[in-house]
């Protein structure tokens, strides 16, 4: 699938930019990743590190989107974004990758190794920083 099929299937819609939304999504963004960098990496926490790391990582994405004018409806979508509208294929990768994990864990009950934890904690603030170079303001 393609972006422009998101949108045609209305996963994503074109609506004005709004600076507003995307400032606020920017500083929630800033908040989750700077609060999960706080958590000890115990077994106990894994879980809820890596969902709080992939949503400071989805609002960042959300809040490229409303700058340019997109309100996602669906996580696939923004992974459609990065890569057709970004032009950031492997972040592209990366992003569904966290969300298809971020999935098991939410809605099949998966387990997530401390292994991919430690990967992710350091992966996604790396992808957010490669992001963060995409904002308009």
């Amino acid at each position: 699938m393609r972006f422009e099929d998101s949108l045609e299937q209305g996963y994503a819609k074109r609506i004005p930019p709004d600076i507003i939304r995307a400032k606020s999504l920017i500083k929630a963004s800033e908040q989750a990743l700077s609060s999960v960098l706080k958590i000890p990496v115990e077994q106990d926490t894994l879980k809820t590190i890596l969902r709080e790391l992939y949503e400071g990582l989805r609002q960042l994405c959300e809040a490229l989107g409303y700058e340019r004018g997109y309100k996602f409806s669906s996580h696939e979508a923004i992974t459609y974004f990065l890569i057709d509208v970004l032009n950031e294929q492997k972040i592209g990768f990366q992003f569904d990758r966290y969300r298809k994990l971020r999935n098991g864990i939410n809605y099949y009950g998966d387990e997530v190794s401390l292994v991919t934890v430690l990967e992710a904690k350091k992966e996604m603030v790396e992808l957010v920083e490669r992001l963060s170079k995409h904002l308009k303001n």
